[in-house]
């Protein structure tokens, strides 16, 4: 492996990609269910969406601040002077990577080994740190 993180663009298509399968799996499969949680259905009504595939862009709006945020932290926190943007957005393809996994898992599969999708959270974010770590250690070792 040469480097251990994805390009900005690279990351940004791919982070695309897989909140469109969210939204497109959302549709298919709850009837857009997704836009009736307590984070989104106020954003929602006030937009009159009652697409998740509209949510799109929004979606990715809010990652945006939230990436350029995070490097910043990371640049100052972790001492990574270069890359840390692509640290971020990668470390964020794979969780929300692992997310649209479970997702189909449960939609196409029945896998049910988690009642609520909230339980997740914990080993997502494990997951996240791992891959960070390594990675961090990888774009320090250069």
């Amino acid at each position: 492996m040469k480097k251990p993180v994805l390009s900005k663009t690279w990351a940004w298509i791919v982070l695309t990609c897989l909140v469109i399968l969210d939204a497109a799996l959302d549709m298919i499969f709850a009837g857009g269910a997704g836009l009736q949680s307590p984070i989104w259905k106020p954003i929602a009504n006030l937009l009159g969406i009652n697409n998740p595939l509209l949510m799109t862009p929004l979606v990715l709006a809010i990652f945006y601040p939230f990436v350029k945020c995070a490097a910043w932290l990371t640049k100052k926190i972790d001492k990574i002077p270069i890359k840390a943007e692509e640290l971020v957005l990668t470390t964020l393809v794979l969780v929300y990577g692992l997310f649209d996994l479970w997702l189909i898992s449960v939609y196409f599969f029945d896998f049910r080994l988690f009642r609520n999708h909230y339980y997740l959270i914990p080993f997502l974010t494990i997951a996240g740190i791992a891959y960070s770590w390594w990675a961090e250690k990888k774009l320090k070792g250069k």
